[in-house]
């Protein structure tokens, strides 16, 4: 059972990281974009978009859950947390305020995912976790230089922060959703509510933006945030939340900053400072903590793993 466990574990952090690098790649990308198109008629396309290809995907499955009543309104506010408020909320923050201060505060979504959870009874983090988180966010302080960016504070900044409640919010709601539902039925219906929103805000925009003015690059760019950020990437969320809980999926969302500014270096030619690798060494062994396990878990799924193996 041991081996089995492991491998599971490592498709887990494997997906997660995944989702890390794809949610990393936005920033250097979407910068290469928005010299074409507004943001906000780029993201209202991109979320039509995204919408049509979630539905299609569900209509054309052999079988598929169908929402029930009672879940309903659970459904509606997944949509309005982690698409409508948290890409709109993530966007205007990004334009009016620097984008060092923006990846800080939207880094600290799983902060607001614990508080959540805890609040409403979901999963008490341990301490072992907490520190984790703890040490973790000291990273990406360190990491994004934030005393830089002391007595600035922005609408922008406003905004950004309101983002990462928002995500950390959408995480929470959507964790006994995820106990009913496939990726594929979650996704297409929470995005239908939130993604749709987008799309019907964002057509004023996106009627007046010239779409001629992009090049090969831009409409490969679109291509990527349709299909990966938001579809690949939310599904394989999920999945984690649903296969490992909270705690101890959402401190992965540290790493987002790290290794977006690595991909800068390499991608758009910036440079690292030293304090930054400290920072990245820091978000590192936080995931570390969280990723371990604490003594009073390991005694009791030791029982029972002792007796599958002598089961199987």
């Amino acid at each position: 059972m041991e081996p089995r466990t492991r491998e599971s574990n490592g498709v887990v952090d494997a997906a997660l990281m995944f989702v890390v690098l794809m949610w990393a790649l936005t920033f250097s990308t979407f910068k290469v974009a928005w010299r074409n198109v507004d943001p906000v008629a780029f993201t209202a396309v991109r979320f039509a978009a995204t919408v049509v290809i979630a539905l299609a995907v569900v209509m054309f499955a052999k079988s598929r859950v169908r929402p029930r009543r009672a879940d309903l309104p659970t459904i509606v506010a997944s949509g309005l947390a982690g698409y409508f408020a948290y890409q709109l909320l993530f966007i205007l923050g990004l334009d009016r305020t620097t984008a060092v201060a923006s990846a800080i505060l939207v880094s600290t979504h799983p902060l607001f995912s614990v508080v959540f959870a805890w609040l409403l009874g979901r999963e008490r983090p341990t301490r072992r976790q907490l520190l984790g988180i703890a040490v973790a966010f000291l990273g990406v302080v360190v990491f994004l230089r934030v005393w830089d960016a002391v007595g600035t504070a922005t609408w922008g900044d406003l905004l950004s922060l309101g983002a990462a409640a928002a995500f950390g919010a959408y995480g929470v709601i959507n964790q006994p959703l995820s106990k009913r539902y496939p990726p594929r039925e979650l996704m297409a219906y929470t995005l239908a509510v939130g993604g749709g929103l987008v799309a019907l805000v964002g057509l004023p925009a996106a009627v007046h933006q010239d779409w001629g003015a992009l090049n090969a690059t831009d409409w490969l760019i679109m291509l990527y945030a349709i299909v990966g950020p938001v579809y690949l990437a939310y599904a394989l969320w999920n999945w984690a939340i649903h296969k490992r809980g909270i705690a101890r999926t959402t401190p992965y969302g540290f790493a987002v900053p790290v290794v977006a500014a690595v991909l800068a270096v390499i991608f758009l030619g910036e440079s690292l400072h030293p304090e930054q690798i400290v920072g990245g060494l820091l978000v590192v062994a936080g995931l570390v903590v969280t990723r371990m396990p604490s003594r009073r878990r390991l005694a009791a799924t030791a029982p029972a793993e002792g007796a599958l193996e002598r089961a199987g």
